[in-house]
């Protein structure tokens, strides 16, 4: 704490960190999600909106979402991992609203969709698991 106001808090769960809230005058300014005490995934939140993502595996972020007013606005996938939306898109590639608007984003590994997330207005309305490059589940919401 710093002049009474918390500026970190721990969300904990069988003695390991599972999220981490950094905080500005008792507002969260940003947020770690942990497994195994490694974060994993980062949002960045001003008043009280997200305005970025990071997702990691292994330590190496795979994925960057910049978002306003909690939309995404632009995506950014990081080798080795790849991404395919309206068509192919380099590992380097981002792509904005003013430039493409996502309908669907593959995850690859390997160069083999291993998911796939169906959007309308930048909303996840879907998601197929895959293998083999075949649908095997399918989660709506």
């Amino acid at each position: 704490m710093v002049n009474a106001h918390p500026i970190a808090l721990f969300l904990i769960v069988n003695s390991h960190p599972i999220a981490l809230f950094l905080m500005v005058n008792s507002h969260p300014i940003a947020l770690f999600l942990m497994v195994y005490s490694h974060p994993i995934a980062l949002f960045v939140v001003v008043n009280p909106h997200p305005i970025a993502l990071f997702v990691k595996v292994n330590s190496h972020p795979i994925t960057l979402l910049l978002m306003v007013n909690s939309h995404p606005i632009t995506l950014s996938h990081v080798s080795p991992y790849r991404s395919f939306s309206h068509g192919e898109l380099s590992p380097h590639r981002s792509f904005s609203h003013g430039e493409l608007s996502p309908i669907a984003l593959f995850l690859m590994v390997n160069s083999h969709p291993i998911a796939l997330f169906l959007m309308v207005n930048s909303h996840p309305i879907a998601l197929f698991l895959m293998v083999n490059s075949h649908p095997i589940a399918l989660f709506s919401w």
